[in-house]
């Protein structure tokens, strides 16, 4: 998937982009300063729903160290992967059911970019405990 597959009015990928934007507020130490002003890059596009404001956090994302995209993906990997558990479990509450997401392989030894952070938003794994 790219950038080109991604609806900005798909309310699970603004979603997505909000997961991946509280990750990044949590993030501390070196590059902290960087992952605020990404986070606060990724709302704009929830609020605005732009393209162009998308384009611009996708590449600020993209700039961050290598080790931070790494861990800021893995951490909303598991934040989203809560969501849809969570979702499962009071499915009968709402008014969809939670889909089941494709596999997809992993991305161990890739430097995540933010289509990639956000890609894996849709990734179980089977059998990790809560």
């Amino acid at each position: 998937m790219d950038a080109n597959d991604l609806s900005l009015d798909d309310n699970r990928t603004l979603q997505a982009i909000g997961i991946l934007a509280d990750v990044l507020d949590g993030v501390e130490g070196p590059g902290g300063l960087d992952t605020v002003l990404v986070s606060k890059a990724l709302r704009q596009v929830i609020a605005t729903k732009s393209q162009p404001a998308f384009e611009f956090a996708s590449r600020a994302f993209n700039t961050l160290e290598p080790s931070v995209r790494r861990q800021v993906a893995e951490t909303a990997d598991d934040a989203a992967h809560h969501a849809v558990e969570l979702r499962g479990r009071v499915g009968g509450f709402l008014s969809t059911a939670p889909k089941k997401p494709a596999p997809q392989g992993s991305v161990v030894g890739q430097q995540p970019n933010f289509i990639t952070a956000l890609n894996l938003r849709s990734r179980r794994r089977p059998n990790q405990p809560s």
